[in-house]
């Protein structure tokens, strides 16, 4: 059986400046912007704005878009759930196989919605979710690839406790159960990227938005390039949460005013702030980095920087650094 319900929280115009049509308010010009494939719109985008405030009031009154349930029935003690564009598309259709016998419910946002926001519809899937009273809920993305069969993750979650606050991690992937370094925006890091053409751009915007903290992943030439920081175990493509601490939340999982990044980031120190226990089981699943949003590179890179400065805002103005470190 497949249920539909519509949410029409915030239904927008979808609009396209390339297209020269007309504007209906200056959020829906600015969205037209930032969700431009041209580098140069984007950075346009945060020219238009003559400080961070201003950019995180846009990001607070941006629409969050409309999204439809779909669920597909299995076994409720464990529920997946999945925003996604298209219920029949080539990812969703893998994800029914990976999470095959568990009750999935998928929250499509539909093509072309110039207003899709994940975290929103992530918690518009938990919500529901909820009604069921399920042990466990699974936030996963969709675009993910079977590894281990969901008979051994069924059986690693038996082991644990849902009515405690569990965080749990599987087996670490490129994209999902890996630390993430919060540090200071260091002079190190913004001379060595300065090589980079695009990467001046960026970091001319950071400065003019105060940015004063930058996230680096646990790879490569980025664990160099931050220093004095922060240690996070974040979600990323996958995010197993357990009743209890979902009632301890009150279902209010990730922050919405985040523009489809760092959510996992703000949400991991979140939990590490009110010391909830995770438990890291022996499950792997893979993620096709950028399979849905598109590889990371020019304009991914721009629009991460509006998730950066909420961050930021948030780091600043509750002292996190230095009471995390």
């Amino acid at each position: 059986m497949i249920s539909k319900e519509i949410n029409l929280s915030a239904l927008h115009t979808n609009l396209n400046i390339e297209n020269n049509e007309l504007f209906f308010s200056l959020v829906d010009y600015r969205n037209n912007l930032f969700m431009s494939n041209d580098p140069q719109k984007i950075i346009e985008f945060y020219n238009s704005f003559e400080n961070r405030e201003q950019l995180i009031q846009w990001m607070k009154e941006r629409p969050k878009g409309v999204c439809y349930i779909k669920e597909i029935e299995g076994d409720k003690d464990i529920i997946v759930v999945i925003p996604t564009v298209d219920i029949n598309g080539k990812y969703a259709i893998q994800d029914k196989d990976i999470f095959k016998g568990l009750h999935i419910i998928f929250v499509e946002s539909g093509a072309g919605n110039y207003y899709f926001n994940y975290a929103h519809n992530c918690n518009v899937g938990i919500k529901k979710a909820m009604e069921y009273n399920p042990k466990w809920i699974i936030v996963s993305n969709d675009d993910m690839y079977k590894i281990d069969n969901i008979s051994i993750l069924k059986k690693e979650l038996n082991k644990l406790n849902f009515n405690e606050k569990k965080f749990v991690h599987t087996y670490p992937a490129k994209y999902h159960s890996r630390y993430a370094y919060i540090s200071n925006r260091t002079f190190r890091r913004s001379f060595i990227l300065s090589i980079y053409k695009n990467y001046r751009k960026k970091l001319k915007i950071e400065s003019f938005l105060k940015i004063k903290y930058v996230i680096g992943t646990s790879s490569g030439i980025k664990r160099f390039l931050y220093n004095n920081k922060i240690k996070i175990l974040y979600s990323g493509a996958i995010t197993i949460l357990s009743y209890g601490l979902i009632k301890n939340l009150e279902c209010k999982i990730f922050d919405e005013n985040y523009v489809n990044g760092a959510e996992d980031i703000d949400l991991a120190i979140k939990l590490k702030l009110e010391k909830v226990k995770y438990n890291i089981i022996d499950f792997k699943i893979k993620d096709i980095v950028g399979g849905t949003l598109g590889s990371y590179g020019d304009i991914r890179t721009f629009r991460e920087i509006c998730n950066l400065s909420y961050l930021n805002t948030k780091i600043v103005k509750n002292n996190l650094f230095n009471f995390l470190s």
